[in-house]
């Protein structure tokens, strides 16, 4: 990184930097403090310009998301379903729906009304034979207490009954005079037929059978000390009395629930049953919402429209807003007044807050529901009300409330001003930040391909100087065996085999550099086949071994011969060879000492060329592999080199999935091991 520093000493360079990146910088800090200045002012006019407008609007939207959901519930075709007796109720308002005929009668939800009791010889609609039969056995039953005759006379009337209440009538008349005569079986099988086959079937007080004969059972078994109607089929029984399975009127509704709850020992629950919330949800209809329909009826005698009426009721501490209008149901000729009672504590706690939540997020604007009756109009959840807030009343809706809307103060527009500056600011320092940076990248891209440039340039320089050693050689000798005709004939051949290895050894480097580029290319190719890997080895260390013995080396050698076949590139390992030979001759100063293995093991078959010499810095190992690197301690060391042989040697390694391992100490030596993996894959 000497070229970053040399940039910078350039005092003219360095002012003309700052004030290129800077001064625009500074612009812009400035036009950017006078535009939220200018921002703050016009948006504190155009919040007080717009705040009546923005409120009505949130208003209106309110009434319109509220008349939205109404209409949905307020159409002909989802009343028509629950006159067809569909289980549809309107959630957190139920029992809200209603329909009320034209003669102000309760359609839906549907409850008994209270009757008087009435005798069988009053009822002029049952034929003369049944009435006479029936007649006879109360007779029996009643004033001679003779209840084998009554039975009798019960079982003739059951078989001219004509309904099925009159068949229900006739049955419990036989229950009851086998109970007085205590033929308990008798009357049991009666009362349980009464229970399963006429359940909704009204008795003289207009009772179900459902009802009124589980009692009846359970007091049969209390006599007889039997489990008749045990305390389960009680509890259930009155379970489905609070859940509403039989209609009766109020009157009889708690009546029985008194009855079942002292017959199990219940105390009264404090929730109000589903069947109850009915009974009270109708006597609200007839105490208020009938007379407010009939108040207003006349109005649809003149003006055909459907359009929705809508009505403010209070009743104790509930609040409740009743929406109706006039409707032909499907499937009817009749007109119905349909309607919901809403609940305005439910309205208020659960529908309205995600209203207001989307109106805030929308319009920036604190909004809030108040009663007036409940809280003073300067104070809010604690807090005083700021000026700039706007009160409106509902047009549409007649909801109690009012709607508050509080913009937001000049403090919170002020410190929004501040938070965006800051982040501006914020901005501003990341580009500066970024785009030294980006200085300080390009020039460090600079400095490594100078860096580059440098590396090549002694490339080029080593390699002519390794091309010079041989190629000095071979003309040395060329022309002493072309000009000394007599030369004995020792020194002749020492001549030619000084050429021939000089010749080798040129053309290994020459096929380093070709290698090399055809890497760089991504051209070059394995040619991987089966065969005899310690053979291999054997062949390039006696080729190579003049060499070692003119540079004085010792060489120990330990090659198993019986290796399995290893799939492999031969011209590529004896490259792999050649350039760890190449670098133990050149870095080996003083032990001159060389070590060749290829053994199996257990885990892989193992190749090492182990050396005496220089060695490498523990901290230069992971470089040594990158093209024309050289170690830094052997730069004036008297070995010369392309920096390419150990690179050459890692991608041949990888081609082959093979492994390299490297140990090695400063001043004692290098270890190159490479790890071959037993049965390699064959190609197809």
């Amino acid at each position: 990184m000497k070229l970053f520093p040399s940039v910078l000493r350039r005092k003219r360079g360095v002012v003309f930097f700052v004030a290129a990146f800077m001064l625009p910088l500074l612009f812009v800090v400035v036009v950017s403090i006078d535009t939220f200045s200018k921002r703050q002012t016009t948006t504190r006019n155009l919040l007080e310009f717009n705040l009546w407008l923005s409120v009505r609007s949130a208003l209106d939207h309110l009434e319109a998301q509220f008349i939205e959901i109404e209409n949905e519930w307020l159409n002909a075709e989802y009343l028509s379903n629950i006159l067809r007796g569909d289980s549809l109720e309107l959630i957190d308002t139920s029992p809200g729906i209603f329909l009320i005929d034209q003669e102000f009668q309760i359609v839906y939800p549907e409850t008994a009304e209270d009757g008087d009791p009435y005798s069988l010889t009053f009822n002029r609609s049952w034929n003369s034979d049944y009435s006479l039969y029936m007649g006879r056995a109360e007779a029996e039953e009643l004033a001679r207490r003779n209840y084998s005759n009554a039975a009798t006379h019960y079982l003739e009337g059951l078989g001219v009954a004509e309904t099925a209440q009159q068949e229900a009538l006739a049955i419990e008349g036989l229950a009851r005079s086998n109970m007085a005569g205590q033929n308990y079986q008798q009357a049991i099988r009666y009362y349980q037929l009464l229970k399963n086959g006429y359940s909704q079937t009204g008795n003289m007080g207009g009772h179900p059978y459902g009802i009124s004969a589980p009692l009846q059972l359970h007091t049969i078994g209390t006599l007889t000390g039997e489990e008749v109607f045990g305390p389960d089929s009680l509890l259930a029984t009155y379970h489905l009395i609070r859940d509403g399975n039989w209609l009766i009127s109020s009157s009889s509704y708690f009546f029985f629930k008194a009855t079942y709850e002292s017959i199990l020992n219940i105390e009264t629950e404090s929730e109000v049953s589903r069947f109850e919330r009915i009974l009270n949800f109708n006597q609200f209809l007839g105490d208020f919402v009938i007379p407010a329909i009939k108040e207003r009826s006349w109005f649809s005698e003149l003006n055909k429209t459907v359009e929705i009426r809508r009505t403010y009721m209070q009743t104790g501490d509930a609040q409740y807003l009743v929406s109706f209008k006039e409707m032909r149901i499907p499937d009817t000729d009749r007109l119905y007044f349909g309607g919901i009672r809403w609940n305005l504590d439910t309205v208020i706690s659960r529908m309205m807050p995600p209203l207001l939540a989307d109106l805030t997020e929308e319009t920036g604007l604190e909004l809030l529901l108040v009663h007036p009756s409940n809280t003073e109009l300067s104070i809010v959840e604690g807090a005083p009300i700021p000026e700039e807030s706007l009160t409106l009343e509902f047009s549409t809706v007649p909801f109690p409330w009012i709607l508050i809307a509080i913009q937001p103060g000049f403090e919170k527009l002020e410190s929004d001003v501040k938070i965006q500056m800051a982040i501006y600011i914020m901005l501003i320092v990341l580009i500066i930040i970024l785009m030294f940076f980006g200085v300080f990248v390009l020039l460090h891209d600079i400095s490594r391909e100078r860096n580059s440039m440098l590396l090549q340039t002694e490339f080029v320089h080593n390699v002519s100087h390794e091309l010079k050693t041989p190629l000095s050689l071979i003309r040395l000798y060329g022309e002493t065996l072309l000009l000394k005709e007599n030369l004995a004939e020792a020194d002749r051949k020492e001549g030619l085999q000084i050429i021939t290895k000089e010749s080798e050894r040129l053309t290994y480097m020459i096929n380093n550099i070709l290698d090399f580029s055809k890497i760089e290319m991504g051209r070059k190719e394995f040619d991987l086949k089966p065969g005899n890997l310690a053979e291999v080895v054997r062949d390039t260390l006696d080729s190579y071994r003049y060499h070692f013995v003119k540079k004085g080396f010792r060489i120990e050698e330990k090659i198993d011969r019986d290796l399995p076949a290893v799939l492999f590139d031969r011209e590529a390992v004896e490259g792999i060879l050649i350039n760890l030979f190449s670098n133990a001759i050149k870095f080996s100063k003083e032990t001159k000492k060389m070590e060749v293995r290829l053994e199996d093991t257990p885990e892989a078959i193992c190749l090492v060329v182990a050396d005496k010499g220089i060695g490498i810095p523990p901290h230069e190992l992971s470089n040594i592999f990158n093209r024309f690197y050289r170690v830094k301690s052997t730069t004036d060391f008297e070995a010369r080199g392309s920096g390419l042989g150990l690179t050459l040697v890692k991608h041949v390694v990888d081609a082959h999935a093979w492994q390299i391992e490297v140990e090695s100490t400063p001043g004692q030596g290098s270890v190159f091991s490479i790890l071959i993996p037993h049965n390699p894959e064959k190609e197809d």
